[in-house]
């Protein structure tokens, strides 16, 4: 017993010190005689895995673990497996290693991160829940907290980053994660005390201290140099450090069309297509070769099947790994690359790092600079980005000449909305509507709907009803600012047409500030709804005087929130000038450049063909400002 624990040692000490070939062909040699051997065979995959032999360590393991090997040979063959995106096979490995130790935290975190990244939450809460139950782990606790959080259990997510933080010195590394599901309760002296103890790490430099996720943090902080920092910590912290693929140097210059590529996990039933649908069925392709490389769900949507219709080339890449997709778009040669997604839930940046495209450019899914050298180019307009954040963006920008935001004008129109009685509306008040998510609802703007409410006597709220914690704490906020809590008014997630059309049952849409409405600005506008606004500081809190200007309604974007308050309360008070709006509104539908499908695609076209035509000259990218095709 005593030789065998002494050889054991000798060869881990072997593996560990970089002498795993060796040590490798000696597990060979024994386990010739023990096949089985449990010891062996864990060690032999130790060796395989310290080799980047990934695929045979993967058999050892599992052979390891059949044989009784232990917990943590199952545990690493499904971490491993997960790494190559094969989660259906980890997960099985997974639940063979709890089946065997049912209180083994790691195997329950790999679990619970497991489906989390496969985006499979609702399979996960079980897991969540016991190692929750289980783990002092703060890691293991805030990936447990985020998979509740993703299962809309904001709540009780919070509750779990609350027990961690507490109200003394606290790990800063939880506070950014802490924030994710807080935003979504409106509790907003738990959320500001999260907020200040993270800006007191930015005043001091410290952008990656808290982890904090830039989608989440853009959403409530308008300062631009902390937007690109944060970002730039995430980036670095999480993205890998790849070799990209060399540089191609061959001539394009005689190639017919421009090959167009898009990259996204959102061509289905999802915002994105419900805005860029008409950009890709518009597209010229007798001058455009488009390419679609989809990580999407499958969810058959009338959505995803027009989207089908409309590419030229639809390759797959959910099974792909980050390098093996990335290979593909290389052999396709394409000319510019498009990631829809950024720093968002889904989104694969990874494959950008390699530089599959000759240029790649990021647009539309997420509302900043992604702090990557490999992303040449940011498509915008000249209200999101002015040339005040130039400095701000690691990108060069390329503005489109009215808004940044594709539309697609075959989008169902507002069907009949019904009655207002069947959404609790009071039938004959002035209904105003707040519809954005919770999570982006601050202190700050619902103050100035409050204060809106105040200034037209018997008028309501409409918002969505997405979160029990957060229609109780604005219930009570209310309250605090005079407002009856009765004059809050909420209706729970519809289907988009459905939402749409009951829109129209509201008389004046008013906007959250630090992060606007975006697909939900656009959603507004189509239902024929004005939306005031008032001027922010960074790019999300400028996308509704963007889409506003584009509908050529700049009158209903206020310079400050006190000009907010009076434009919104004037027409909460004057139904003449409400009409009025509403009437120019619905007459701008088919005018104004905003839901001109037809003028954005020529617009977009040419901003790739400006992109592309100075890549194929060899000069560096450069700000560009896109001339409208009228």
């Amino acid at each position: 017993m005593a030789s065998e624990t002494n050889l054991t040692d000798v060869l881990l000490k072997q593996i560990n010190n970089g002498q795993a070939g060796a040590a490798l062909k000696r597990i060979g040699d024994l386990l010739r005689n023990d096949p089985n051997h449990p010891g062996l065979l864990t060690l032999q995959a130790e060796g395989l895995r310290m080799s980047g032999r990934h695929a045979e360590a993967i058999e050892s393991y599992r052979r390891a673990g059949a044989v009784g090997g232990g917990a943590r040979n199952w545990l690493v063959a499904g971490l491993l497996l997960g790494g190559e995106r094969r989660t259906d096979e980890a997960l099985k490995c997974l639940m063979f290693g709890i089946a065997e130790d049912p209180g083994n935290e790691e195997v329950l975190n790999a679990l619970v991160t497991t489906l989390f990244n496969a985006n499979r939450y609702r399979e996960g809460v079980l897991f969540a829940r016991r190692l929750l139950s289980l783990t002092r782990n703060e890691q293991f606790l805030t990936n447990a907290a985020l998979l509740l959080q993703s299962n809309e259990m904001h709540e009780e997510a919070a509750e779990v980053f609350k027990k961690i933080i507490g109200p003394g010195e606290a790990n800063a590394a939880v506070l950014g994660a802490a924030l994710v599901p807080s935003r979504f309760t409106c509790e907003w002296e738990w959320i500001e005390s999260l907020q200040a103890r993270i800006l007191d790490h930015y005043a001091k430099g410290q952008y990656g201290a808290t982890q904090e996720y830039p989608l989440t943090h853009l959403t409530w902080c308008a300062n631009e140099l902390y937007n690109l920092e944060v970002t730039r910590a995430y980036a670095n912290r999480m993205l890998p450090n790849v070799q990209p693929f060399a540089p191609r140097t061959d001539s394009v210059r005689g190639r017919a069309r421009i090959r167009v590529g898009y990259l996204s996990a959102d061509f289905c039933n999802h915002a994105t297509i419900h805005l860029m649908a008409g950009l890709f069925e518009s597209h010229d392709r007798d001058r455009f070769e488009v390419f679609a490389y989809d990580h999407s769900p499958r969810d058959n949507s009338e959505y995803q099947q027009r989207f089908l219709r409309a590419v030229e080339h639809h390759v797959d890449i959910t099974a792909l790994s980050d390098a093996d997709a990335a290979a593909r778009i290389a052999a396709d040669d394409i000319d510019i690359l498009f990631d829809l997604k950024g720093h968002t839930g889904w989104g694969r940046l990874g494959i950008m790092a390699y530089r599959p495209a000759r240029l790649q450019a990021a647009y539309l899914g997420y509302p900043g600079s992604t702090a990557v050298p490999f992303i040449d180019y940011l498509v915008a307009d000249r209200f999101v980005t002015p040339e005040s954040s130039f400095p701000f963006y690691t990108e060069k920008l390329c503005r489109l000449p009215h808004s940044y935001q594709c539309n697609d004008r075959k989008r169902p129109v507002a069907g009949d909305p019904g009655t207002r009685e069947a959404q609790g509306l009071p039938p004959d008040a002035v209904v105003f509507c707040a519809f954005n998510q919770s999570y982006k609802i601050d202190r700050g703007s619902f103050t100035v709907w409050m204060r809106v409410l105040a200034e037209v006597p018997g008028s309501v709220l409409w918002l969505l009803g997405q979160s029990p914690a957060a229609e109780r704490n604005l219930r009570a906020y209310a309250e605090r600012l005079g407002v009856r809590a009765d004059r809050l008014i909420f209706s729970a997630f519809a289907p988009p047409e459905r939402h749409i059309a009951r829109m129209r049952l509201a008389d004046v849409a008013l906007d959250a500030l630090v992060c606007n409405g975006h697909t939900t600005t656009s959603d507004m506008l189509w239902a024929g709804i004005p939306v005031v606004t008032a001027r922010g500081a960074h790019f999300a809190s400028r996308v509704s005087e963007s889409l506003l200007n584009a509908m050529d309604a700049p009158e209903l974007v206020a310079r400050n929130t006190d000009e907010m308050v009076e434009i919104a309360a004037r027409l909460g008070r004057d139904a003449r000038l409400r009409a009025n709006l509403r009437a120019k509104l619905a007459a701008n539908m088919t005018t104004a450049p905003l839901f001109d499908t037809g003028r954005f695609t020529r617009n977009f076209e040419h901003a790739i063909t400006m992109m592309v035509e100075k890549n194929r000259a060899g000069e560096p990218p450069s700000h560009l400002d896109v001339p409208d095709a009228q």
